[in-house]
């Protein structure tokens, strides 16, 4: 995954944070636009984010013991929260059964 920014002063596109982005699996920005929140894949899968004024990356949490539905793509709540969706499987869905008067 790379991103570049355009520069519209001197109009050239550049690498935006070079290096920093080879194991993101899927980014999305912020809801202020402030940051870019991506996933980082491997044997420590994590959530972390850049950001675009400074360039500085922050780990967000661990996903190493998440079980993320199929990778599905990251989402950003409108207060910086990630959301994903969770594969809960089979054992935990139940059945309640009710007798109503």
């Amino acid at each position: 995954m790379k991103f570049k920014t355009y520069d519209l002063k001197t109009r050239k596109w550049t690498d935006f944070a070079p290096g920093m982005l080879v194991d993101a699996v899927n980014s999305m920005p912020s809801p202020d636009g402030k940051y870019l929140y991506y996933t980082i894949a491997g044997t420590e899968p994590r959530v972390v984010r850049l950001r675009f004024a400074d360039h500085q990356i922050e780990t967000i949490t661990s996903l190493k013991d998440f079980n993320r539905m199929n990778d599905t793509n990251i989402g950003v709540a409108p207060d910086g929260s990630p959301i994903f969706t969770r594969a809960t499987g089979s054992q935990e869905i139940y059945a309640l059964n009710v007798r109503w008067p």
